[in-house]
């Protein structure tokens, strides 16, 4: 079962509208029990986030793609991984990754977008839908298929 979600937020005054949820605890429930299932991973950041980018390529042994507009980030699943995401995923009370892609055997089992607060996951069932629905804000926006 697929379940695309939009997380509520608010933004900050001016053009770039940052999106700002209240916090960020639906990321620490949702990252590890993907992680746990992911063989390898991706992170995109702009290419003006220097400080994130820096911050990867000094934390991460993984491919580096710079694109016109990103950065993006792809290695295996190392024992790092569980410390960057859930323990350094904010700057300045901002998250940091515009996107991340949790993936097992070539496939994206966890996308987060828009600085975590769009995603798309594979659920296995019915139970672990209904987990993902628990452990995100209520005000949350689901999408199943």
């Amino acid at each position: 079962m697929e379940i695309h979600f939009t997380i509520a937020w608010s933004s900050e005054e001016g053009p770039s509208a940052f999106p700002l949820p209240d916090d960020y605890e639906y990321w620490r429930a949702l990252v590890p029990h993907f992680l746990n299932k992911t063989d390898s991973i991706e992170i995109h950041c702009w290419n003006e986030e220097q400080e994130a980018i820096k911050e990867i390529q000094s934390e991460l042994d993984c491919s580096v793609h710079v694109g016109d507009n990103m950065t993006i980030f792809k290695g295996s699943n190392v024992q790092t991984l569980p410390d960057i995401l859930l323990n350094k995923y904010e700057m300045k009370n901002k998250f940091k990754w515009f996107t991340v892609n949790l993936i097992r055997h070539g496939e994206i089992i966890f996308h987060s977008g828009h600085w975590a607060t769009e995603f798309a996951v594979t659920a296995e069932n019915a139970e672990e839908a209904a987990w993902v629905q628990s452990v995100t804000p209520k005000d949350t926006e689901f999408f199943f298929y």
